[in-house]
């Protein structure tokens, strides 16, 4: 863990550790927008390793943008993705271990555990299952325990069905708006 420091935009950054077992290990560099006991919400430049697709259109790839909110001892994080024009694309959730920190200090935050399961949801609320096969492939290697695996199957489905009830996302993160203060365009 990094300590906070000011960026470029003026806005604090934060750097944090997100682990994929069985040790892909990255550094994640964003900036930080609000810390409560409960809740860190950080912006980040994305990166992944292959566009995400959703009905064949891209809504997720390299030079878009994400707000990720992530709630303390909850075990998934979730992101609103932006093009790099502003415009909103949808939510990204990954499962995770439950995230962990110390009061409402950010730069506590312990490295996040990622789960391989993702859950993609459209602007309009339809969903769609990601990366089932990585996770079936790296439960067959060993990759994660049966614990893992357990706990990520029964997180995953709370997600789809909270999804379906329009109980997810949280609020908070369905109203959250990017302020003029926020990198919008262009990083």
């Amino acid at each position: 863990m990094e300590p906070a420091n000011e960026n470029r935009r003026g806005l604090s950054r934060l750097t944090f550790d997100f682990i994929r077992p069985p040790g892909r290990r990255v550094s994640m560099r964003s900036d930080l927008l609000q810390a409560t006991n409960n809740m860190i919400v950080v912006a980040t430049d994305l990166a992944p390793s292959k566009p995400v697709e959703y009905l064949g259109e891209i809504v997720m790839n390299a030079g878009y943008r994400a707000v990720w909110f992530l709630f303390k001892d909850q075990p998934y994080d979730i992101g609103r993705v932006y093009r790099p024009d502003g415009t909103w694309m949808g939510y990204y959730a990954d499962v995770l271990e439950p995230v962990r920190w110390d009061g409402s200090d950010p730069t506590t935050l312990e490295p996040i555990i990622d789960l391989f399961l993702d859950l993609w949801i459209a602007p309009d609320g339809r969903f769609e299952v990601l990366d089932e096969d990585e996770f079936e492939e790296a439960g067959v290697r060993g990759n994660i325990t049966a614990h893992q695996i357990d706990h990520a199957r029964r997180v995953l489905q709370d997600l789809v069905r909270a999804t379906q009830r329009g109980n997810f996302p949280p609020a908070v993160v369905k109203e959250f708006l990017l302020r003029k203060t926020q990198p919008q365009e262009g990083h």
